[in-house]
């Protein structure tokens, strides 16, 4: 089979190479859109947070097996880090791999909500894209009658509530298990057994991101990648042509289709819980590179922000960065990071060694 593939690289190198040449970057004019100029420390005295979560899975032929792990460190002179980690099994489902991705987004954003809760920080660099987790919409969206979202709602949101509110408290972990374990799937036979456990799920996250976004102005969300579009109208993202035309240090003035996300279409949905908070949310987004021809960030501050407030902001970021990348960051990044081998030992504890159902090829 190599070999087949081999030779339609061969005989499609032409057609695919034209292609790609579609997806290069033109001249675009970057230059109304993007500010030059060396970034200046914050010389402030500043306690900064940064978190990260990792997660992987093993699928089995009656289960899966998976490692959830979040570190929030935390620096002024001296290092502080929480740490929070589960493991346990859930039956198969179409929708298992993106429940197993909800608890790691939990774990952070709970992580996140207790740092911040528990020490006096000034901010918090949160890892990936904030609107991204709220404008994500939950696997059973359409699916669940919304007058049994309410009746979940009815019998589970007090409970996780007050699970949030004692974050600082208590150890991160799923508290919609607790629940389902319960009564739940007595009381709502006709749903499939997984179906209430996923929307208490996604409750259960709205509920803690809405704690955490009463933070806003101690939050910095930090994303490396990005599909947007906002800036160039092009079918190329922002970041790309931002990466490619504007080398040198600098940031994006916020612009196109706004200077900030306010009541945007993607946020016109009805949200489970919370509404009325989330709908009020404005986020400010802009593009940051450090150094030069180090990597483009994409920047989230979850409220209005000005040119002044944003100079500020990247003060902050720089602050403790190192190649262009806040360190804290990294570091977080490299501690929870979850490999094959490590779910291997794992499971391996565990006496897993049922066959995953791939062993005889």
């Amino acid at each position: 089979m190599l070999e087949s593939l081999y030779s339609k690289a061969i005989n499609k190198k032409e057609i695919i190479t034209k292609k790609v040449e579609e997806y290069e970057i033109a001249n675009f004019d970057v230059s109304k859109h993007w500010k030059e100029g060396e970034i200046a420390e914050s010389k402030d005295d500043l306690t900064i947070a940064a978190g990260d979560g990792s997660k992987h899975e093993k699928k089995f032929l009656n289960f899966y097996f998976y490692a959830i792990s979040a570190e929030s460190l935390i620096f002024n002179k001296l290092l502080s880090k929480i740490e929070s980690s589960d493991i346990d099994v859930i039956p198969h489902s179409e929708f298992a791999s993106d429940r197993i991705r909800n608890y790691m987004g939990l774990f952070e954003v709970k992580n996140a909500l207790k740092t911040i809760k528990t020490y006096d920080i000034d901010y918090y660099l949160y890892d990936g894209s904030l609107l991204g987790d709220l404008i994500r919409p939950f696997p059973l969206e359409k699916e669940i009658p919304q007058k049994i979202k309410k009746e979940i709602l009815n019998l589970s949101e007090e409970y996780l509530i007050k699970d949030i509110n004692n974050i600082e408290n208590i150890d991160v972990g799923i508290s919609s298990t607790k629940i389902a374990n319960s009564d739940l799937k007595e009381k709502f036979k006709q749903l499939k057994e997984y179906e209430p456990v996923i929307f208490l799920e996604h409750i259960e996250k709205l509920l803690t991101l809405s704690n955490l976004l009463k933070y806003k102005k101690k939050i910095i969300a930090i994303s490396k990648t990005s599909t947007s579009y906002d800036y160039f109208n092009s079918n190329i993202p922002d970041i790309a042509i931002f990466d490619k035309h504007s080398p040198k240090a600098g940031f994006s003035i916020p612009t196109i289709p706004k200077p900030v996300y306010e009541n945007s279409e993607k946020l016109k949905r009805e949200f489970a819980v919370e509404d009325s908070f989330f709908k009020k949310l404005t986020f400010t987004i802009f593009y940051l590179r450090l150094e030069r021809n180090k990597n483009i960030l994409k920047i989230e501050l979850p409220y209005r922000a000005d040119e002044k407030d944003i100079k500020k902001i990247i003060g902050v970021i720089n602050k403790t960065s190192s190649e262009g990348y806040p360190y804290l960051l990294k570091k977080a990044h490299h501690d929870v990071i979850i490999k094959k081998r490590d779910i291997e030992q794992l499971f391996k504890i565990f006496g897993f060694y049922e066959k995953p159902g791939r062993e005889m090829l």
